[in-house]
Protein backbone atom coordinates (compact mmCIF):
# COMPACT_ATOMS: atom_id res chain seq x y z
CA UNK A 1 0.00 0.00 0.00
CA UNK A 2 1.67 3.48 -0.88
CA UNK A 3 1.31 5.79 1.89
CA UNK A 4 -0.41 9.30 1.28
CA UNK A 5 1.60 12.41 1.36
CA UNK A 6 0.12 15.54 2.77
CA UNK A 7 2.60 18.65 2.73
CA UNK A 8 0.36 19.83 5.45
CA UNK A 9 1.93 17.44 7.80
CA UNK A 10 5.54 19.36 6.89
CA UNK A 11 4.35 22.33 7.68
CA UNK A 12 2.47 21.35 11.02
CA UNK A 13 6.13 19.92 12.04
CA UNK A 14 7.88 23.36 10.58
CA UNK A 15 5.06 25.20 12.58
CA UNK A 16 5.50 22.88 15.73
CA UNK A 17 9.28 23.50 15.77
CA UNK A 18 9.56 27.26 15.61
CA UNK A 19 6.49 27.66 18.17
CA UNK A 20 8.30 25.07 20.63
CA UNK A 21 11.67 26.32 20.57
CA UNK A 22 11.48 30.31 20.24
CA UNK A 23 8.73 31.07 22.96
CA UNK A 24 10.60 33.70 24.86
CA UNK A 25 10.83 35.60 21.90
CA UNK A 26 7.37 35.52 20.28
CA UNK A 27 7.00 39.73 20.94
CA UNK A 28 9.87 40.50 18.55
CA UNK A 29 9.16 37.78 16.06
CA UNK A 30 6.91 37.73 13.38
CA UNK A 31 5.90 34.28 11.96
CA UNK A 32 3.78 34.75 8.80
CA UNK A 33 1.91 32.21 6.23
CA UNK A 34 1.46 32.36 2.27
CA UNK A 35 1.34 36.12 2.34
CA UNK A 36 2.95 38.97 4.73
CA UNK A 37 1.25 42.29 5.78
CA UNK A 38 4.72 43.94 5.33
CA UNK A 39 4.77 46.42 2.45
CA UNK A 40 8.45 45.98 2.01
CA UNK A 41 7.62 42.21 1.79
CA UNK A 42 5.00 42.25 -0.69
CA UNK A 43 6.40 44.57 -2.99
CA UNK A 44 9.15 41.58 -3.78
CA UNK A 45 6.98 38.67 -4.08
CA UNK A 46 4.41 40.37 -6.08
CA UNK A 47 5.88 39.12 -9.19
CA UNK A 48 7.90 35.89 -7.67
CA UNK A 49 4.89 33.10 -8.86
CA UNK A 50 6.83 30.12 -8.85
CA UNK A 51 4.55 29.25 -11.67
CA UNK A 52 5.92 32.29 -13.65
CA UNK A 53 3.23 35.29 -13.15
CA UNK A 54 1.65 36.54 -9.96
CA UNK A 55 2.87 36.56 -6.50
CA UNK A 56 4.70 34.01 -4.96
CA UNK A 57 3.92 32.02 -1.23
CA UNK A 58 6.03 30.87 0.98
CA UNK A 59 4.98 28.11 3.39
CA UNK A 60 6.46 30.99 6.16
CA UNK A 61 8.01 34.23 6.29
CA UNK A 62 9.52 35.29 9.52
CA UNK A 63 10.37 38.50 10.59
CA UNK A 64 12.17 40.13 13.52
CA UNK A 65 11.63 43.40 15.43
CA UNK A 66 15.45 43.61 15.99
CA UNK A 67 16.83 42.50 12.98
CA UNK A 68 14.38 44.71 10.28
CA UNK A 69 16.45 44.03 7.19
CA UNK A 70 16.86 40.20 7.90
CA UNK A 71 14.61 37.12 6.32
CA UNK A 72 13.88 33.82 6.97
CA UNK A 73 11.61 31.87 4.13
CA UNK A 74 10.60 28.63 4.04
CA UNK A 75 9.11 26.39 2.02
CA UNK A 76 7.62 22.80 2.82
CA UNK A 77 7.31 19.63 0.57
CA UNK A 78 5.76 16.57 1.77
CA UNK A 79 7.72 13.74 -0.60
CA UNK A 80 11.59 13.58 0.13
CA UNK A 81 12.54 12.74 -3.63
CA UNK A 82 11.03 16.42 -3.80
CA UNK A 83 13.51 18.50 -1.83
CA UNK A 84 16.07 19.27 -5.09
CA UNK A 85 15.87 18.80 -8.90
CA UNK A 86 18.77 18.39 -10.96
CA UNK A 87 18.37 21.98 -12.68
CA UNK A 88 17.15 24.14 -10.03
CA UNK A 89 14.35 25.18 -12.07
CA UNK A 90 11.41 23.08 -10.81
CA UNK A 91 10.22 26.02 -8.58
CA UNK A 92 6.89 24.60 -8.08
CA UNK A 93 7.68 20.84 -7.94
CA UNK A 94 10.85 21.04 -5.44
CA UNK A 95 11.46 22.63 -2.72
CA UNK A 96 14.96 23.77 -2.76
CA UNK A 97 14.34 25.44 -5.81
CA UNK A 98 11.30 27.46 -4.83
CA UNK A 99 12.87 28.64 -1.58
CA UNK A 100 15.96 29.74 -3.61
CA UNK A 101 12.98 31.25 -6.24
CA UNK A 102 11.67 33.54 -3.16
CA UNK A 103 15.10 34.30 -1.63
CA UNK A 104 16.19 35.97 -5.67
CA UNK A 105 13.44 38.20 -5.38
CA UNK A 106 13.26 38.67 -1.60
CA UNK A 107 16.89 40.08 -1.76
CA UNK A 108 16.43 42.88 -3.56
CA UNK A 109 15.39 44.08 -0.46
CA UNK A 110 16.44 41.83 2.16
CA UNK A 111 19.11 39.51 3.90
CA UNK A 112 17.63 36.58 3.85
CA UNK A 113 17.86 32.91 5.27
CA UNK A 114 16.00 30.53 3.12
CA UNK A 115 14.84 27.02 4.60
CA UNK A 116 13.75 23.94 2.30
CA UNK A 117 12.09 21.15 4.35
CA UNK A 118 10.95 18.23 2.60
CA UNK A 119 9.36 14.53 4.09
CA UNK A 120 6.55 13.35 6.59
CA UNK A 121 8.37 12.65 9.52
CA UNK A 122 11.08 13.84 11.45
CA UNK A 123 13.37 10.80 10.97
CA UNK A 124 13.08 10.77 6.94
CA UNK A 125 13.31 14.48 7.07
CA UNK A 126 15.58 16.64 4.17
CA UNK A 127 16.21 20.37 5.78
CA UNK A 128 18.16 22.57 3.49
CA UNK A 129 19.66 26.52 4.61
CA UNK A 130 20.82 28.97 2.46
CA UNK A 131 21.68 32.70 3.35
CA UNK A 132 21.67 35.05 0.54
CA UNK A 133 22.67 38.68 1.21
CA UNK A 134 20.49 41.67 0.10
CA UNK A 135 21.81 42.76 -3.52
CA UNK A 136 23.95 40.08 -3.97
CA UNK A 137 23.23 36.68 -6.66
CA UNK A 138 25.75 34.77 -4.30
CA UNK A 139 23.78 31.69 -2.33
CA UNK A 140 26.05 30.67 0.51
CA UNK A 141 24.48 27.12 1.74
CA UNK A 142 24.52 26.75 5.58
CA UNK A 143 23.78 25.93 9.48
CA UNK A 144 23.74 22.08 7.92
CA UNK A 145 20.84 19.92 8.24
CA UNK A 146 18.27 20.62 11.17
CA UNK A 147 16.15 23.27 12.30
CA UNK A 148 17.31 25.98 15.22
CA UNK A 149 15.99 28.15 17.53
CA UNK A 150 15.79 31.96 15.64
CA UNK A 151 18.33 32.95 18.10
CA UNK A 152 21.22 30.62 16.58
CA UNK A 153 19.61 31.77 13.16
CA UNK A 154 20.40 35.31 13.92
CA UNK A 155 23.65 34.44 15.73
CA UNK A 156 24.80 32.88 13.11
CA UNK A 157 23.88 34.72 10.74
CA UNK A 158 25.80 37.84 11.84
CA UNK A 159 29.13 35.68 12.51
CA UNK A 160 29.24 34.55 8.55
CA UNK A 161 32.47 35.71 7.34
CA UNK A 162 30.71 38.06 4.53
CA UNK A 163 27.59 39.48 6.30
CA UNK A 164 30.84 40.36 8.85
CA UNK A 165 32.94 42.22 6.03
CA UNK A 166 29.75 43.90 4.46
CA UNK A 167 28.58 45.06 8.09
CA UNK A 168 32.36 46.18 8.85
CA UNK A 169 32.49 48.39 5.64
CA UNK A 170 28.60 49.89 5.88
CA UNK A 171 29.97 50.58 9.84
CA UNK A 172 33.00 52.69 8.16
CA UNK A 173 30.88 54.37 5.71
CA UNK A 174 28.72 55.56 8.43
CA UNK A 175 31.16 56.52 10.93
CA UNK A 176 32.75 59.04 8.26
CA UNK A 177 29.54 60.25 6.86
CA UNK A 178 28.87 60.91 10.88
CA UNK A 179 32.17 62.95 10.84
CA UNK A 180 30.94 64.76 8.76
CA UNK A 181 28.29 65.85 10.38
CA UNK A 182 29.67 66.85 13.26
CA UNK A 183 32.37 68.65 11.58
CA UNK A 184 29.35 70.89 10.12
CA UNK A 185 27.65 71.27 13.30
CA UNK A 186 31.23 72.52 14.94
CA UNK A 187 31.64 69.93 17.09
CA UNK A 188 35.74 69.63 18.21
CA UNK A 189 37.56 66.51 16.58
CA UNK A 190 38.68 65.82 20.02
CA UNK A 191 35.14 66.20 21.18
CA UNK A 192 33.82 63.97 18.59
CA UNK A 193 34.36 60.47 19.67
CA UNK A 194 33.54 61.36 23.10
CA UNK A 195 30.22 62.35 22.13
CA UNK A 196 29.32 59.15 20.06
CA UNK A 197 31.06 56.82 22.94
CA UNK A 198 28.55 58.41 25.21
CA UNK A 199 25.49 58.01 23.05
CA UNK A 200 26.49 54.41 23.24
CA UNK A 201 26.93 54.40 26.23
CA UNK A 202 23.57 55.89 27.16
CA UNK A 203 21.62 53.47 24.70
CA UNK A 204 22.59 50.76 26.95
CA UNK A 205 19.89 52.33 29.45
CA UNK A 206 16.96 50.66 28.69
CA UNK A 207 15.03 54.59 29.92
CA UNK A 208 17.01 56.70 27.70
CA UNK A 209 16.64 54.36 24.62
CA UNK A 210 12.98 53.84 24.77
CA UNK A 211 12.88 57.46 25.58
CA UNK A 212 15.31 59.75 23.79
CA UNK A 213 13.18 60.29 20.39
CA UNK A 214 10.58 61.74 22.21
CA UNK A 215 12.90 65.00 23.73
CA UNK A 216 11.84 67.83 21.88
CA UNK A 217 14.41 70.33 23.57
CA UNK A 218 17.99 69.84 22.57
CA UNK A 219 18.69 71.42 26.34
CA UNK A 220 16.41 68.65 28.21
CA UNK A 221 17.94 66.05 25.85
CA UNK A 222 21.60 66.63 26.19
CA UNK A 223 20.92 66.98 30.08
CA UNK A 224 19.41 63.52 29.97
CA UNK A 225 22.63 62.56 28.16
CA UNK A 226 25.19 62.86 30.17
CA UNK A 227 23.06 62.02 33.34
CA UNK A 228 22.70 58.72 32.14
CA UNK A 229 25.99 58.38 31.10
CA UNK A 230 27.07 59.15 34.81
CA UNK A 231 24.43 56.78 36.17
CA UNK A 232 25.19 53.84 33.43
CA UNK A 233 29.24 54.70 34.38
CA UNK A 234 28.72 54.94 38.40
CA UNK A 235 27.40 51.49 38.09
CA UNK A 236 30.10 49.95 35.79
CA UNK A 237 33.61 51.41 37.08
CA UNK A 238 35.08 52.75 40.37
CA UNK A 239 33.83 55.86 41.32
CA UNK A 240 37.05 57.56 41.12
CA UNK A 241 37.42 56.68 37.30
CA UNK A 242 33.95 57.45 36.69
CA UNK A 243 34.26 61.01 38.03
CA UNK A 244 36.88 62.02 35.69
CA UNK A 245 35.48 60.42 32.57
CA UNK A 246 31.97 62.33 34.04
CA UNK A 247 33.96 65.23 33.83
CA UNK A 248 34.79 64.65 30.49
CA UNK A 249 31.73 64.07 29.26
CA UNK A 250 30.04 67.92 30.47
CA UNK A 251 31.11 69.59 27.43
CA UNK A 252 27.68 67.58 25.91
CA UNK A 253 25.73 70.09 27.86
CA UNK A 254 26.94 73.77 26.57
CA UNK A 255 27.61 72.81 23.04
Amino acid sequence: MVKSLNERITENFVRDFFSKNNLHKINKVNIEEQKSINPRIVKQLKTASKKGSGSGYPEFIVSFADELNLLIVVECKADITKHKSKTGDKFADYSVDGVLLYSSYLSKEFDVISIAVSGQTKKEMKISHFLQLKNDKEIKEIFGNKLLSFENYINGYKQDDKKFKQSYAELLQYSKTLNDKLHSKKVKESDRSLLISGILIALEDEAFKLSYLKQNNPKSLSENLVNTIKQQLSTNITSEKADGLIHEYGFIKFH
